[in-house]
């Protein structure tokens, strides 16, 4: 934890929220491009199908990441670490905007935030929701969010539960010392990132499957 100490925590969360954002506003064209392009090159696919397509490509996209970055040795670590955390929420982010478009979950950007929170929760979202008076037996979904979260609570779970992403990737900065050598460091990386990604992708297809 002590890499993620060196940064406040306040501009982690700030740093969460821009990445969000950008995946909304400037990433969406993008994205809704990409999917487009697949279901061209795979007629007849199902959502489903697809979702979990983009979910395996994603998640190798992330576990190279972390790769790439836990190659680096002490010489870069001070650096790495930051770097490599923001660019798996941003990965993470897109593929689950990827998966909100196949489903058809991307009109309303206000609720779309609050579903990327909530799906980069990975895990801990049961726990967030179960703060808000929110009880979930099974899988957290779009349709049970829309019937018991207001938009006033939308905003004050954007908080929390970037506090709950934000501990993760302080979770994440505990196998950083494996980076110190770098033929360790890589697998090391490129697993942890590619679990963490899988985790989040299939948070994602439950939440928005129909």
């Amino acid at each position: 934890m002590e890499k993620i100490s060196l940064l406040h925590k306040k501009e982690l969360q700030e740093a969460l929220e821009k990445v969000i954002d950008y995946v909304i506003s400037t990433d969406s064209i993008v994205i809704e491009h990409y999917i487009n392009k697949l279901y061209e090159q795979n007629s007849g696919i199902t959502c489903d199908e697809l979702a979990k397509k983009v979910l395996s490509r994603k998640s190798i996209k992330s576990g190279l990441i972390g790769a790439i970055t836990g190659l680096g040795g002490i010489a870069t670590l001070p650096i790495t670490i930051p770097t490599d955390i923001v660019c798996s929420w941003r990965v993470q982010a897109s593929m689950a905007f990827s998966i909100a478009y196949i489903y058809g979950h991307t009109k309303d950007t206000t609720d779309l935030k609050t579903d990327l929170y909530l799906i980069l929760a990975g895990d801990s979202v049961k726990e967030v929701l179960k703060q808000f008076g929110v009880e979930v037996s099974k899988n957290v979904t779009k349709k049970m969010v829309n019937k018991y979260i207001t938009r006033e609570i939308m905003v004050k779970i954007w908080k929390v539960v970037g506090q709950k992403i934000i501990t993760k990737a302080g979770e994440k900065s505990l196998t950083s010392f494996v980076k110190m050598a770098p033929l360790v460091g890589a697998p090391v990386g490129f697993a942890f990132d590619w679990t963490a990604t899988q985790i989040v992708g299939n948070v994602a297809i439950k939440y928005y499957r129909k």
